[in-house]
């Protein structure tokens, strides 16, 4: 009897625990972020509770609210504050295992002419675009995307997102571009930490690397405040991932994608071991372990330089296969707990993982003057893996927040390049280029954010960061077969000196920086002219150190009896480890000096303002920022001379936003600043790099000097209802010592080189439009327009003998950029959607030229990408179908003939065409699932 007792006890409590799960899994939640309306700060403290009952939660140290355990259906919520007026909003619709998102703007009770008055509004007019709400509020001009446009849209990575942004374009399918000013002028932030450049070349964060469906937002300011980092012109991006989710979910995506250019074609690949489409590459590609020094190998007797030669794998050749469509795959998982003292824990995690295969086709001719050199059509065949990690973890109690946010992202491009063509003499000649980069990025930001009195409201926010590139290119090979006149191709192998690069050329190099940063912010609320204005102080401080090598290894014939017939062999079997051997081949190394060099920098920056109301409608920010700032560097030259390079600057920066608001849903600003531009390490390093693909070699120039640019802008924003928005702004810089990369004229090649110009001018407005349809009609209410236009000027003065006018634009700026966009979503449970969008800009200079060479200009480029996407089972579902860059534009770069109008049209009978490049259109598909 007692075990049928126990037996009975224990399937009550077993049904009990099943439907008391049951019933707590059909409950929702609420949750939301309150703001105040002027300035739009976080409130902390907020008290919001459902009405008519005593369930509710306050706000925490990030004005985040969160009302677990609610029955499905629809509730009004309050929300009070001391010194705000109450607000209650109604049709606040909850669903079961879903969390409903109701974010507020709280009014200051001073507006009100009755402190009394309760604001009563209706849930969907309330719950306005959060981004453009913090545009109109941030003290700076700004543009930005959330991720609620960006899975409208087809993009893939944040590179294409940018593209959408207003007065930003993307150059080389990577690196951004604002208002027109090349990308060494913009600096990018993830989660308010400096990101590291992640090029060896130039001072540029490659944004392909981060997938877009990780971004919370996206925002571009592009005027300067002292609270923010100074080694800017153009714009500061700063990308936001999530931390805290609504709800518990679980999302799976998995997609693939078909090239017009590519997908099923026959490809040349190079030898592969296998775990390359892990991000791993083959360790063949290597230098062999036991390889000396330069100095050592050479010194070794010539049977033991063949013997060391004989180490290298022979695997120089390559093979043709069948291009196939390669996976997208991501996982994102994201919880939030509710302890009983309303302290909470956020988890984010995410996987992501992309295989592509990738033709692009070009046509290209070595001008060197007027003068035609190399003529050749490519076929660069490319296999990219990208694998992507992001794990946020956060933990809230009371009026504090610490958060640790961890991304980790790894890139493997292997590209394999057959060049056909013709030299300047006219002989025939076909040349293979074997590159693969293999390059990481680990990130990691610690912060914290305290109310350290509640009476006083005074808030600390700090943050710790460590982020690391490894930047690897191992076995970079490179070869050339020339045309005997017989039919017979004949390998272009160097009888004597030194390896040359692209004769059986071994390039390898190695790059590692490690960033540590530290800050500290103090907001000190003030009655100064008004109540709720604050003060603002802090810190920030960055080490960066780089240690970087290269070895530049190849084959070259031996000394004494070479067997020419072994120049007839093919390339996979020329560098046979029986072919190296007296009468054959050895290998040599022609390492430089330059090709070696360690740099670190240390930033320490402290800065004052004030921010707040002077009247009820006029707002000032001001302040001023002192950075100061060493960089050190340390090579030798090709004659084994010690180079160094030590330099200090110190910097006061002056800033001031005022901001007029003419209504409640209009105003106007204006901003006045001072900020830097500073060399990289790259910029000022004298390593010489060959770049295969631009047939061009590139330096740096240790004696660059920093810039400094003068910004004034003057801007207009009306934000007429929710999610709509119209801006403009004109703005001018003047800029001293702008750095510029520009054709080398002492070159005997092509050469790209890094040069300060005197000074330079640019001036420009722009203006976007984000606006609904149902003005149209009951019928269009479900349509959005966006667009967005700049038209910008820039004037560097050049001598006459460079160009005929006396001036030039600057170096990566375009006089106009145009993005628009129209969208379609249906209001239904599973809503359908269409997105059509256009990019373009203007033809800009790509590099900079000189009394021998014409500028280099890169010609416009009509972008349009379409997207249809439809949801399902309860919108948990939804498959995506993309067409991306339908029009399939030729990437033309080219120069215009010595005295030619250099401010023309491109004329293709005329313009002498250095690049003209072809990726082809692409179709994606993708399905994904969410799990609640």
């Amino acid at each position: 009897m007692k075990s049928q007792l126990n037996l009975k006890k224990a399937i009550i409590t077993a049904l009990f625990v099943i439907i008391g799960t049951a019933v707590f899994a059909q409950t929702g939640k609420i949750s939301g972020k309150v703001s105040d309306k002027k300035t739009g700060e976080t409130l902390i403290g907020v008290t919001v509770k459902i009405a008519g009952t005593t369930k509710g939660a306050a706000t925490d140290v990030e004005g985040r609210y969160l009302i677990g355990g609610v029955a499905p259906g629809k509730y009004t919520i309050e929300a009070s504050y001391v010194g705000y007026t109450s607000k209650n909003i109604s049709d606040v619709e909850v669903k079961a295992n879903s969390s409903t998102v109701v974010d507020l703007i709280m009014d200051d009770s001073n507006d009100q002419k009755l402190n009394e008055v309760v604001i009563t509004a209706n849930v969907s007019k309330e719950s306005i675009n959060t981004l453009y709400a913090n545009q109109k509020s941030s003290i700076s001009i700004s543009s930005g995307i959330s991720a609620e446009l960006i899975k409208k849209s087809p993009d893939k990575n944040t590179s294409e997102v940018l593209k959408r942004v207003s007065g930003a374009s993307i150059q080389d399918n990577k690196y951004i571009i604002v208002r027109g000013l090349s990308d060494r002028y913009n600096s990018a932030m993830l989660n308010n930490s400096i990101l590291p450049n992640t090029e060896v070349d130039k001072k540029a964060f490659s944004f392909d690397i981060i997938p877009s469906n990780l971004i919370d937002a996206i925002v571009i300011n592009k005027t300067a405040s002292a609270d923010m980092p100074a080694d800017f012109s153009g714009g500061v991006v700063q990308i936001t991932t999530k931390d805290f989710p609504d709800s518990r979910f679980l999302n799976l995506s998995l997609g693939t994608s078909y090239n017009t250019q590519s997908a099923f074609k026959d490809f040349l690949a190079p030898q592969k071991s296998g775990n390359e489409i892990f991000g791993f590459y083959d360790k063949r590609r290597d230098i062999p372990a036991a390889f000396p020094s330069r100095t050592d190998y050479i010194a070794k007797p010539e049977a033991e330089r063949f013997a060391l030669s004989r180490q290298f794998s022979n695997n120089w050749g390559y093979d043709k296969i069948t291009s196939t469509l390669g996976p997208n795959f991501q996982v994102n998982y994201g919880t939030s707990k509710v302890f009983k003292n309303d302290s909470k824990f956020g988890t984010i995690l995410s996987l992501t993982y992309r295989y592509d295969e990738r033709l692009k086709e070009s046509d290209q001719i070595a001008y060197t003057g007027q003068n035609v050199g190399d003529k050749y059509h490519d076929n660069a065949y490319n296999y990219n893996t990208n694998i992507g990690g992001l794990a946020n973890f956060a933990y809230s109690w009371g009026t504090n927040k610490i958060a640790l946010k961890n991304l980790y992202n790894r890139v493997l491009e292997s590209q394999f390049i057959l060049r056909e063509g013709i030299d300047e003499s006219g002989s025939g000649f076909t040349r293979t280029g074997d590159y693969l980069l293999q390059r990481s990025l680990l990130s990691s930001q610690l912060t914290g954010n305290h109310l350290l009195s509640s009476v006083s409201k005074i808030k600390l926010d700090w943050g710790l960061n460590f982020s690391n590139i490894d930047r690897k290119e191992p076995g970079y090979k490179r070869m050339e077969y020339t045309d005997s006149g017989d039919g017979i191709l004949i390998a272009s192998i160097p009888s004597s000196g030194s390896a040359s690069g692209g004769f059986g050329g071994n390039f390898s190099s190695l790059l590692n920086e490690n960033s540590y940063g530290g800050s500290a912010d103090l907001t000190i609320p003030v009655k100064w002219f008004r109540d709720n204005n604050k003060i603002k102080l802090g810190y920030f401080g960055q080490y960066r150190k780089r240690d970087f090598s290269a070895r530049n290894i190849g084959f070259i014939q031996s000394a004494t009896g070479f067997n020419n017939d072994l120049l007839k062999l093919p390339q996979d079997q020329i560098f046979d480890s029986k072919n190296i051997r007296p009468g054959g081949f050895i290998i040599d190394e022609g390492t430089n000096g330059s090709d070696k060099y360690d740099a670190n920098s240390l930033l320490n920056a402290g800065y004052v303002m004030f921010d707040g109301y002077l009247t009820e409608k006029l707002r000032l920010g001001i302040g001023a920022r002192i950075e100061s700032f060493s960089q050190k560097l340390n090579s030798t030259d090709n004659s084994s001379r010690a180079l160094k390079v030590d330099t200090t600057y110190l910097n006061v920066l002056p800033s001031a936003n005022l901001i007029y608001n003419l209504t409640e849903k209009a105003s106007v600003r204006l901003s006045a600043s001072q900020t830097v531009g500073r060399a990289e390490f790259r910029e000022i390093a004298p390593f010489s790099f060959y770049d295969f693909n631009r047939n061009v070699n590139v330096f740096g120039e240790p004696k660059l000097r920093q810039s400094k640019t003068t910004n004034v802008d003057l801007g207009y924003a009306l934000y007429p209802a929710s999610g709509e928005a119209f801006t403009a702004s004109a703005f001018f810089k003047h800029f001293d010592s702008p750095i510029e990369q520009q054709l080398d004229p002492a070159a005997s090649g092509r050469s790209f080189g890094y040069f300060n110009a005197k000074s330079a001018t640019l001036y420009g407005i722009e203006a976007e439009l984000r606006k609904t349809l149902g003005f149209l009609g009951d019928q269009f209410s479900n349509f959005t327009f966006n667009a967005n236009a700049s038209y910008i000027k820039s004037e560097v003065k050049v001598p006459t003998t460079v160009n005929t006018t006396g001036k030039r634009p600057m170096q990566g700026q375009s006089p106009y950029l145009i993005n628009a966009g129209l969208q379609y979503t249906s209001k239904t449970e599973n809503p359908s959607s269409v997105t059509l969008l256009f990019n373009r800009i203007g033809k800009r200079i790509w590099v900079v030229g000189n009394v021998r060479d014409p500028d280099i200009y890169e010609n416009p480029r009509n972008i349009l990408d379409l997207q249809l996407s439809q949801k399902f089972a309860k919108s948990r579902a939804e498959v995506k179908l993309n067409y991306s860059d339908i029009l399939n534009n030729k990437a033309i770069y080219y120069q215009k003939p010595k005295g030619a109008e250099p401010n023309a049209a491109f004329d293709k009978n005329t313009d002498h065409v250095n690049i003209a490049d072809r990726f082809g259109s692409t179709v994606s598909l993708s399905l994904s699932y969410t799990i609640k």
